[in-house]
């Protein structure tokens, strides 16, 4: 890299697969596991890190550990971990988040998290309800989590995360609001509150599907959405991205990376990655993971090099790319830069999606600050944004 160059931003992700017991919603890639495989998966995830090789004219800003539940590992693996990282992306990040769920998290683990360089912690909590929990299968309670949040604090975390589930089993628009009076009273700097999304393959997909699922109809789902947009942007919590909410200057960088399409690379088991025009991920086969990153002589590649041992490896195209810069940047309330559209495209926005965005305009679903330059989701336009985001697909 030439002196003086400015170096390209780059996200890195870790995804660590364990969870003290799954979540009747959850389809993520975790399961519980006993202390012998969490010890093979934590050796195996520091070797793919030390073997792979990151370009020199990159620049890491922000790291995500996340899963499963980072904090099911021991304190010792994460602090193996943590070194691993910082070796291999020069630390400190400008952030680097680590997951965590109450009841999982010791004064030992914040420790870790603290000499590992961690600075925000994002805290699943989803309910305040007691009986909201134990029909989303979580292990906490609100006490747990209320001691989980005040040990962070009293360790010197000034970021936190809290991470809410709306339109949920048994849930009502009163306990919903008093999930967010109790959150907002404990005053984390950010908030992310999404609706529940009946997964294929969970067990509340089946519970769907034989009809013992009961959910909160539509017209409570939408008064939910409302009431937390009221609430929370009352409370100082800026709304800048359909369903993530923060006080001023605490926006998450590392989920803004993903809505503005910059790189990013994903380390452990399934964990996906956007780089270098490609987009790959890790083999979902544990087995699989562990053999290609055992303890044997692995040589140090290269990130394209690397392509080879991945999977569902995909060239992005140009039309591909477009879609996903408007369907994912649209999400963001500040919406889309068209310069940053030209910068990307060399086509003018208006020569791609002018008659598109003239009928959004016309319907009040998209607006345009000609100031800024820049076009954004009305809130009429959020409401019904998957409707609106589809507009900007080609097929």
């Amino acid at each position: 890299m030439e002196q003086g160059q400015t170096k390209q931003k780059l996200s890195v992700y870790i995804h660590i697969p364990f969870c003290v017991q799954k979540c009747l919603y959850c389809d993520f890639l975790s399961w519980p596991a006993d202390d012998g495989e969490k010890e093979r998966y934590t050796e195996a995830l520091c070797r793919e890190l030390q073997t792979t090789l990151i370009p020199e004219k990159y620049e890491v800003q922000t790291v995500f550990i996340g899963g499963g539940t980072p904090t099911a590992l021991l304190p010792e693996q994460l602090l193996r971990i943590g070194a691993a990282i910082q070796e291999k992306c020069g630390m400190p990040a400008v952030e680097y988040t680590m997951e965590a769920n109450p009841g999982t998290i010791t004064a030992q683990h914040v420790q870790a998290m603290r000499e590992t360089g961690v600075n925000r912690v994002s805290l699943g909590l989803q309910s305040a309800e007691a009986s909201e929990l134990k029909q989303l299968g979580r292990i906490h309670t609100w006490q747990q989590f209320s001691d989980s949040f005040w040990l962070l604090r009293e360790a010197g975390f000034s970021n936190i995360n809290v991470d809410l589930m709306s339109a949920i089993p048994g849930q009502t628009l009163s306990s919903w609001q008093e999930t967010l009076k109790k959150v907002i009273e404990v005053n984390p700097e950010h908030i992310s509150a999404y609706s529940l999304i009946v997964e294929e393959g969970t067990p509340f997909f089946k519970q769907q599907q034989a009809g013992t699922l009961s959910l909160p109809d539509e017209d409570t789902e939408r008064a939910m959405y409302e009431m937390t947009g009221e609430l929370l942007e009352r409370s100082g919590y800026n709304r800048y991205e359909i369903s993530n909410y923060a006080k001023k200057g605490m926006e998450c960088r590392h989920n803004l990376t993903y809505w503005t399409m910059d790189e990013y690379l994903g380390f452990g088991l399934g964990a996906s990655s956007y780089f270098g025009g490609y987009r790959f991920k890790n083999t979902d086969c544990l087995s699989e993971y562990m053999q290609q990153y055992s303890s044997g002589s692995v040589p140090k590649k290269g990130v394209q090099d690397l392509l080879s041992v991945k999977k569902e490896v995909h060239r992005v195209t140009q039309q591909e790319a477009v879609e996903e810069f408007m369907f994912l940047g649209l999400r963001k309330c500040e919406g889309i830069f068209l310069s940053d559209f030209f910068r990307r495209f060399q086509v003018p926005f208006e020569q791609v999606y002018g008659d598109v965005a003239r009928s959004l305009f016309e319907k009040k679903l998209l607006a345009e600050d000609r100031k800024r330059g820049r076009i954004y989701l009305t809130k009429r336009g959020i409401d019904v944004s998957n409707t609106v985001l589809a507009q900007f697909l080609f097929s």
